[in-house]
């Protein structure tokens, strides 16, 4: 009678396990890599597996980023603050874009001086908090990063990158990083690989779009194409 009891007890705690509840309003807890060293993660990174909350599909290609370290921020208002700051210049494509555009943004973190492995971003637009988080690293090979901010209204946005400063990783290391982020709430069915292939040369697109000559204008030119994009948010 009292092995039933302990392996009721023990069904209980496992379905209590499995029907844990996830307020996808909220980021996660997160604890950031200990000992960190942010000038060692500098330089060139090649973005190798991407997810982020709001995409169930892949989206991108080429994905690249360059850390620099910055020695102030803008706060919220637009003011200049002198602390320590970290900047990601990135460039990537759209997969569905035939022109193959290679398309340019950059954010910078404030660094959290107690805990430099947390990174946090406000906007003016923005209600709420953007937090980075660097969950591990090797750096002269890998890195894994969360970012999540909560908003006001509705669900969370929660992004993640696996970097590396080469186009491939090792099976083995994806394996290894893909495990650390189910604990975070991400849903690993929606980690993506980014191609590298045909980034630095491509072959010519063709463009049958109409010419065009504007008042003023000596030659015909193609009507540009402009895309408004919010990464990262």
């Amino acid at each position: 009678m009292a092995s039933n009891f302990v392996l009721l007890g023990v069904l209980v705690l496992a379905a209590g396990a499995l029907g844990k509840n996830v307020d996808k309003r909220k980021c996660p807890e997160v604890r950031a890599v200990p000992h960190f060293d942010l000038s060692q993660l500098l330089g060139a990174w090649y973005v190798v597996e991407y997810y982020a909350s709001e995409e169930e599909a892949l989206a991108y290609s080429c994905m690249r980023s360059e850390l620099t370290e910055n020695d102030h921020v803008e706060t919220k208002d637009g003011a200049v603050e002198w602390t320590q700051g970290v900047t990601m210049n990135f460039t990537y494509r759209f997969l569905d874009d035939p022109l193959g555009e290679t398309l340019l943004g950059n954010l910078t973190w404030r660094v959290d001086l107690a805990a430099p492995a947390h990174w946090t971003h406000e906007e003016k637009d923005y209600d709420g908090i953007y937090n980075t988080y660097v969950l591990d690293t090797e750096y002269k090979t890998w890195a894994l990063l969360l970012h999540c901010a909560e908003q006001r209204e509705g669900a969370r946005y929660l992004s993640a990158f696996v970097l590396s400063r080469s186009t491939t990783l090792p099976k083995n290391v994806m394996a290894y990083l893909r495990d650390k982020l189910p604990r975070y709430d991400v849903d690993v069915k929606y980690v993506f690989p980014i191609s590298h292939e045909a980034c630095s040369t491509r072959p010519p697109v063709y463009d049958y779009s109409p010419l065009m000559v504007g008042l003023g204008d000596k030659a015909p030119k193609k009507p540009s194409v402009t895309y408004n994009v919010a990464f990262g948010h």
